[in-house]
């Protein structure tokens, strides 16, 4: 009986062991539980604080432990990236579609009603990027008042396997809501918009998420040539950016950029025609847009912690802060595309597909202090894309009308992105 005990008791501290291990490793951080950044063995003081195992360079304590963070610490470079060099350029692409899709869509439909001029003294709805746009015409001297939502669901599937490999995976949403007023002066279209928006984007290699949000202010024409409508504009705002990610050494900290004030520019031309042949109505367009957000130097605070650890009082309680250079992070695209619609009746099929040229920036990651033999994997490279897809419009009436659409986004690298649009317009 005494032997079933001792074998019961011995086996019971394994299995505890193995346990505590596994969490550890779970939580990505040190077994110590030390920040990257401790003041007293953290990896910025270099020499035997990288090394895996003990040396005889130095001694006491320094010889006994050598690396006393983890190998996270060590080994990780995009797991020691502050998010906003992971996915910087992907939040510039976002909004570029977002800000400017809101407006591009309002020239066109202004333009529509202007070679329809029945429509011009009523209520009008379009559809972009999934969100839904209204605009009321003719409000006061002939001017128009109109507002578009849109949002987004997009990620990165790229392989992630551990805290101390490199991965550009995350999983991110974006909104966008739109106001603006433009006048009609014949053929010419002026305007104001004002642009308000937000992503939250999760990065998997740090554990981490960035948050941004603000305003842009912006102005832009369009001219109706009869065979053409060609639309341009631009604007500036701010973008307001929280980070966080995790500290490879201790799990349980935060490390936090928060209250980051970024500047932002966009400026867009687009070009687009319509022609017929019998039932077939095609619209073939081109244009491009480019964003621009202007991330200042900034520092990633390391709280400190309670000296409760074996090393002593005080002696591993306070952890180094880490400066953030500055930045830009650009998206430039240059879009060509048609759509061809079949004219049947009440209920109008049409497909779409367009093909974007982009110049967006690439994932960035921190170097890795030592190297540990394995051959990380690059940032995805956001070469370009293709979109394709189709709907129907929906003509109930002449007072009711509207369309559903269905799009994927295609050939772009680890990206996956699907959006589904309608509109409604009514006429009173």
């Amino acid at each position: 009986m005494n032997l079933l005990k001792k074998l019961w008791l011995s086996c019971l501290l394994i299995f505890s062991i193995i346990a505590i291990n596994y969490t550890a490793q779970a939580r990505g951080g040190s077994t110590k539980y030390l920040s990257c950044t401790n003041t007293s063995y953290g990896t910025q003081l270099g020499g035997v604080y990288l090394e895996y195992a003990p040396t005889t360079t130095r001694l006491g304590m320094a010889d006994t432990y050598a690396m006393y963070t983890s190998e996270d610490c060590v080994y990780a470079g995009a797991g020691r990236t502050n998010s906003s060099a992971i996915v910087g350029g992907e939040i510039a692409r976002a909004a570029a579609n977002a800000v400017v899709g809101a407006i591009t869509n309002r020239i066109t439909t202004s333009m529509s009603m202007a070679a329809n001029p029945d429509t011009a003294s009523h209520m009008t709805y379009s559809a972009n990027n999934g969100g839904i746009g209204m605009a009321a015409n003719h409000i006061v001297g002939g001017m128009s008042a109109w507002m578009n939502f849109s949002s987004s669901d997009f990620d990165n599937d790229q392989v992630f396997t551990q805290f101390g490999r490199d991965s550009n995976q995350y999983e991110a949403s974006a909104s966008s809501f739109s106001v603006g007023v433009d006048k009609a002066l014949g053929n010419l279209l002026v305007g104001l918009t004002v642009n308000s928006f937000s992503s939250d984007v999760d990065t998997k290699a740090n554990s981490g998420r960035i948050e941004t949000e603000g305003e842009t202010y912006g102005l832009y024409l369009g001219l109706h040539t009869g065979p053409m409508v060609i639309s341009a504009g631009g604007g500036f705002g701010e973008y307001e950016i929280d980070t966080r990610r995790q500290d490879m050494g201790n799990a349980s900290l935060d490390i936090k950029g928060n209250n980051i004030n970024a500047d932002v520019q966009y400026l867009f031309v687009n070009v687009s025609g319509t022609f017929s042949r019998g039932k077939l109505s095609f619209t073939p367009r081109i244009g491009y847009r480019n964003f621009e957000i202007d991330v200042p130097a900034f520092t990633d605070i390391v709280p400190d912690v309670t000296a409760s650890t074996d090393l002593g009082a005080a002696i591993d309680s306070t952890n180094a802060d880490e400066a953030i250079a500055a930045k830009t992070y650009s998206s430039n695209m240059s879009e060509a595309g048609i759509s061809i619609a079949l004219g049947a009746g009440k209920l109008t099929p049409f497909i779409d597909l367009a093909y974007v040229n982009e110049d967006t920036t690439k994932a960035s990651y921190s170097n890795e202090l030592k190297d540990d033999g394995f051959a990380d994997i690059a940032g995805t490279a956001p070469d370009g894309y293709v979109t394709y897809g189709g709907g129907f419009i929906l003509n109930l009436s002449s007072n009711v009308n509207g369309h559903l659409s269905y799009m994927q986004t295609g050939t772009r690298d680890d990206f996956n992105e699907t959006v589904v649009s309608g509109n409604l317009r009514l006429k009173f």
